[in-house]
């Protein structure tokens, strides 16, 4: 009888060691799993800066402008070397409203916006138009300074955005948009060195920004 007794204590005793294992193992377990749980990376992605879209924009939009700096530069720009100096507000003091006529005779030298409502006016000022000795109207130069300006197509109101001396020289002009448009030129130094420089211009904002060469 005493036998039976402790047999039976003794078979209970190693029912509850296993039972004890068994959580002490299902406690690893969830450890390991735990532990198997990794931290996640986010990676975040820069948007470029203004020398970047400025790349892109002498290398892919501007590209007489860009053959004409290389040329008289002997290839030494690069983009990298333009800075954003300045940006102002374009305030409307030099508005005017093209004659009708006048904007038919320079159209074919002006730049139309994507969506056609605005073109870019370069020429009009201080020059005229006369027909060579082959009967082709050729565009002759007169005022030694330059003026650029927004006209509407519609109205015909003309906005003055730009107006430099005759030691700045006004090459190219492309739209970005409907309403930003790039224009491109050089000046000259004392040492008459040329000296790139880009303007963007948004005719919803009417902010003005420069970029020169450092």
């Amino acid at each position: 009888m005493q036998y039976n007794r402790t047999h039976a204590l003794y078979f209970l005793a190693v029912i509850f060691v296993a039972w004890l294992i068994q959580g002490c193992n299902g406690c690893n377990s969830d450890k390991a799993g735990t532990s198997k749980t990794t931290d996640s990376v986010e990676t975040t992605v820069q948007a470029p800066d203004a020398k970047d879209t400025l790349r892109s924009w002498t290398e892919l939009r501007l590209i007489n402008w860009k053959g004409w700096i290389d040329s008289s530069t002997a290839g030494a720009f690069g983009p990298d070397s333009l800075e954003r100096t300045t940006v102002d507000t374009v305030v409307a003091i030099d508005n005017t409203t093209m004659e009708e006529e006048r904007f038919e005779e320079f159209r074919p030298y002006f730049v139309y916006s994507p969506d056609s409502s605005q073109v870019v006016d370069m020429v009009s000022y201080g020059n005229f138009l006369h027909k060579g000795k082959n009967g082709k109207v050729v565009l002759e130069a007169g005022e030694p300074d330059t003026e650029v300006a927004i006209v509407d197509v519609q109205t015909k109101k003309r906005e003055r955005i730009l107006f430099t001396g005759p030691s700045t020289i006004v090459k190219e002009a492309v739209w970005i948009n409907d309403h930003t448009v790039l224009i491109a030129g050089g000046t000259y130094n004392e040492q008459n060195r040329l000296l790139p420089v880009i303007w963007r211009y948004d005719t919803v904002s009417k902010l003005l920004e420069n970029w020169e060469a450092e």
